[in-house]
């Protein structure tokens, strides 16, 4: 009687309630991060789980076709049937740098957005036939066929060019910042020299050639003293 009761237990268990309540099968989804497309889909496939595909733009530091990101996470408990987004790595694609001239700061960081291209290096030049905040020069120029995730350097007006320029404040600022603030102005980058200072991050401004606050009437060179990381020479 005992062998029939549990006979009847496994006949409810395994198959009557599976199909009143639907299947309740859990599976554990695995890491597939750095899978191809077509690999990824399958290993999830064959785990009865739907897959959604999202392709990425290029990015030069991801293999393309492989799988970037997984949503939900590796490793996390999901139900069979349980939809399952992938985001693949895109590839390199033939792309027509656009004219970018006299078009605002963030119409043209758009316009790069959309074409999978990368903004580099954003400079200021005061420009009499320019707008203020427009693009005044791009690198590359426009007409140039490149790839997607290529760099884009842009020159930005800073409109007329005023009576004076003033020299600004660059002590302790990373030389990439201090770059910024000296083109921002209208100035330019003199000599640069490198000291050791133990007390300083590498590249810092350790001093000027001008003092912070100097008003000129041409546009300068600045001359820097930076820091570097060793005392060789």
């Amino acid at each position: 009687m005992s062998i029939l009761s549990l006979i009847g237990v496994l006949i409810i268990d395994n198959f009557l309630l599976p199909y009143y309540v639907g299947s309740d099968k859990n599976v554990f989804l695995p890491d597939c991060r750095g899978e191809y497309q077509d690999e990824a889909t399958k290993i999830l496939s064959d785990l009865n789980l739907d897959v959604k595909i999202i392709n990425l733009a290029f990015n030069p530091s991801d293999k393309p076709g492989t799988v970037i990101k997984m949503f939900p996470p590796p490793f996390t408990k999901v139900k069979e049937n349980r939809l399952i987004t992938i985001s693949i790595a895109g590839s390199q694609k033939n792309v027509i740098i656009p004219d970018l001239h006299n078009i605002s700061l963030r119409n043209a960081q758009i316009e790069i957005l959309n074409l999978d291209l990368l903004l580099d290096t954003v400079m200021y030049e005061f420009n009499s036939n320019v707008k203020n905040g427009y693009v005044s020069f791009q690198i590359p120029k426009k007409g140039t066929m490149t790839k997607t995730g290529t760099s884009i350097s842009l020159g930005i007006s800073k409109g007329v060019p005023p009576d004076y320029f003033i020299v600004p404040d660059l002590i302790n600022y990373p030389f990439k910042k201090a770059l910024e603030k000296i083109q921002f102005e209208g100035l330019r980058v003199g000599s640069k020299t490198y000291e050791y200072q133990p007390n300083l991050l590498p590249n810092t401004i350790i001093d000027q050639s001008f003092p912070p606050g100097l008003k000129v009437t041409i546009p300068v060179k600045i001359d820097l003293v930076i820091s570097k990381e060793t005392n060789e020479e």
